[in-house]
């Protein structure tokens, strides 16, 4: 019923420790254009996330089965805490961060190391008016590239190296053994293999 109602009918209410407080878009709340790619991405793919806690924000697949895994693997059941990791490459981090505010919504984005990252993790600070204490609050930048180097670098080169059917002692350089592995496997199964490998290690 919620994929068919439009989001600014839409009403949250969020309890918070002395009251609850009713949260609405209402006419007017977004563009035409920012409408229509909440309606998309949001109400049609993800209806489910509108009764989220919070949101992490996140680029792509990757980051999506990782975070959700590593997190489970660690205790933290994101459906049964609220938490919902959503993809906003396609639908643009802008109107997902201001639906979230109007609607009540907490938001954490987490970013590349790339210049497309920097160019969204600028985004963030601009919507934050760049409140350093905020920023703390809501943003996270990856000291790598991309999920792929990142994990490559915490020690999970080795299923790269397998992966990519290269051995470990092959001198060959960081991008090119992940290239290669991306090219053999794809994006979110490396990131299974990944989150696999650190559930056979165990949480420390």
């Amino acid at each position: 019923l919620l994929s068919l109602t439009p989001v600014e009918y839409v009403c949250r209410l969020v309890r918070e420790s002395s009251r609850v407080t009713a949260y609405r878009l209402g006419p007017g709340g977004l563009n035409a254009e920012d409408g229509r790619r909440i309606a998309f991405h949001i109400r049609f793919n993800r209806a489910s996330s509108l009764f989220a806690r919070c949101w992490l924000l996140v680029e792509g697949e990757t980051e999506t089965w990782v975070i959700n895994e590593l997190a489970r693997q660690c205790g933290h059941h994101f459906d049964a805490e609220g938490i919902k990791v959503i993809e906003f490459a396609q639908s643009g981090l802008k109107p997902l961060i201001k639906f979230a505010r109007r609607m009540g919504i907490e938001w954490h984005v987490l970013v590349d190391g790339d210049e497309a990252g920097k160019k969204y993790a600028a985004t963030v600070r601009s919507l934050l008016n760049n409140d350093r204490e905020e920023e703390r609050e809501h943003l996270t930048a990856l000291p790598a590239m991309d999920m792929e180097h990142f994990m490559y670098r915490q020690g999970f080169d080795d299923v790269f190296h397998r992966v990519a059917m290269i051995p470990v002692d092959v001198p060959m350089n960081m991008r090119r053994v992940i290239a290669k592995a991306i090219h053999r496997s794809s994006k979110p199964d490396l990131a299974i293999e990944v989150a696999t490998e650190a559930g056979r290690r165990g949480v420390e």
